[in-house]
Formats: C-alpha cells, sequence, structure tokens
C-alpha cells in the first residue's frame, strides 16, 4: 500500500469513527477526499459521456464544504 492509499484510508477510517458510519456515502467519501487537500485541477481522464460537464478549479480553492470557509 502507498503513503498515499494509506492516508485514504486512515481518512475514511477517522470519518466513519467520528459519524458514527459503517458504510459512508459516496457523497462523504468525495468529502473525506477534498478535506484530504484534492482538487480537480486537471480534466478528466474518464469518458463519462454528455450527461457530465467536466470542469477544472485552482488548486487553493476552497472545499466547498463549511460555510465559514466559503465567507473566508
Amino acid at each position: 500500500m502507498t503513503g498515499e492509499q494509506f492516508m485514504f484510508v486512515q481518512a475514511i477510517d477517522a470519518f466513519k469513527r467520528a459519524n458514527g458510519k459503517s458504510f459512508p456515502t459516496w457523497t462523504d467519501v468525495l468529502e473525506v477526499i477534498r478535506r484530504l487537500g484534492y482538487r480537480k485541477t486537471m480534466p478528466s481522464e474518464l469518458q463519462l459521456g454528455s450527461k457530465v460537464e467536466d470542469w477544472t478549479e485552482r488548486a487553493n480553492s476552497p472545499t466547498g464544504l463549511d460555510q465559514a470557509e466559503d465567507a473566508a
């Protein structure tokens, strides 16, 4: 397991303990990923079809998860 994978597994485990969840939703997983510092800074390498619009954001973009953070 790489360091990145280990950190992700630990972050998911911490999220589950803090929120009393055995099975986080995909929305929860995305929250953990963004709180780890990941941002969508590159175009997608996946072909997701015409139903999904691709975008990018600045590396220092806020997570969009906390109202206080968004106001700053």
